[in-house]
């Protein structure tokens, strides 16, 4: 069976200590040393990861801000053409309406002054017509300045 001896016991716990203070000296320290080392730049990687971050959110938020300012000027500058196109347009129309307005006024003077001549010529033949018809009836031969003065006369009543 299992013996237990004292001594055995005793150096076996003395073998583990000096091997622990031995491993404690000589391995731990560096393994400390290689995690401290690893920690640190574990910790400084996830910082500038935090400032990536950081930095990426600023430039989207640069980026939504300037997308929205766009949008907005885009927006303005939509109202101005349509703006200035209905003002173009107004004038437009206004410019054809004032032309149509003046064509519409000489073409009114033009038929006034035709009527006129018109009339004129007719009371030239009305006056021909009645000399003819005074020299019939009077059966005698007048002169033209007496029949353009009796006519005229005629006329001047007749207004």
């Amino acid at each position: 069976m299992l013996e237990f001896n004292f001594w055995t016991i005793l150096f076996s716990i003395i073998n583990i200590i000096v091997l622990f203070l031995f491993l404690k000296k000589f391995l731990f320290g560096r393994i400390n040393a290689i995690l401290e080392e690893r920690a640190r730049v574990v910790q400084s990687e996830i910082d500038k990861a935090k400032e990536e971050s950081e930095r990426a959110e600023k430039i989207r938020s640069d980026y939504e801000m300037s997308m929205s300012s766009a949008k907005e000027d885009a927006k303005k500058i939509i109202a101005d053409a349509q703006k200035t196109a209905n003002a173009q347009s107004a004038a437009i129309t206004h410019q054809a309406q004032e032309e149509a307005n003046r064509i519409v006024e000489s073409t009114r003077k033009e038929l006034e002054i035709e009527r006129e001549r018109s009339v004129a010529s007719a009371q030239n033949e009305i006056v021909s017509l009645a000399m003819e018809a005074a020299q019939k009836v009077l059966e005698r031969e007048m002169d033209e300045k007496d029949n353009r003065a009796i006519v005229d006369a005629f006329l001047a009543e007749e207004e």
